[in-house]
């Protein structure tokens, strides 16, 4: 399926890749709101950026989304939240810090109920920052801590998940 103005998308890609210009990290949003993309309809479901932060405080493994050597990459990540200051600890992998310090990255965490199909989802996108010391406990048990990133939210968003009830007979009958 193809974008109603596929121009669109390559701006705010561009953008985004490019620090986002002279409009800054505000472009993205305002801190309190959900993100909207032109032409991919309106979020269902939002919740309010309190419910987003108190439902990041249940769980501590998320997702980091970055560019790495020009290219995407995602990362399974720990995570530790005190108020709204989120840092990531992204073990011992070897990223290199001009991927990490001030470049724009997206973040997510969720809950998924396999039973029900239903939860939530929170993403947040903003500038990451790799402190020269962090208050943040990171003690993994091993001998070296691990790489650590702090996020500078400029948006923050959620909403409540309804998976596909037909996945699991889709998947059947493919194979």
């Amino acid at each position: 399926m193809a974008a109603k103005d596929p121009g669109i998308a390559r701006v705010a890609w561009e953008r985004m890749a490019l620090g986002l210009g002279r409009a800054g990290l505000s472009s993205l949003g305002p801190a309190s709101g959900a993100v909207s993309f032109p032409g991919m309809g309106e979020p269902v479901n939002v919740m309010s950026v309190d419910r987003c932060w108190q439902l990041l405080a249940t769980v501590s493994v998320g997702r980091l989304a970055l560019s790495v050597r020009a290219l995407p990459v995602i990362l399974p990540v720990w995570y530790y939240l005190e108020g709204r200051s989120l840092a990531l600890c992204l073990g011992h992998r070897e990223i290199p810090d001009r991927s990490l310090n001030q470049a724009i990255i997206a973040f997510s965490a969720d809950s998924i109920d396999p039973v029900t199909r239903s939860g939530w989802s929170v993403q947040v996108q903003g500038k990451s920052v790799i402190p020269p010391e962090h208050h943040f406990k990171t003690d993994c048990g091993l001998p070296s801590m691990g790489q650590v990133v702090q996020i500078q939210v400029a948006t923050i968003s959620g909403f409540h998940v309804i998976m596909c009830p037909y996945i699991h007979d889709l998947h059947a009958a493919a194979t």
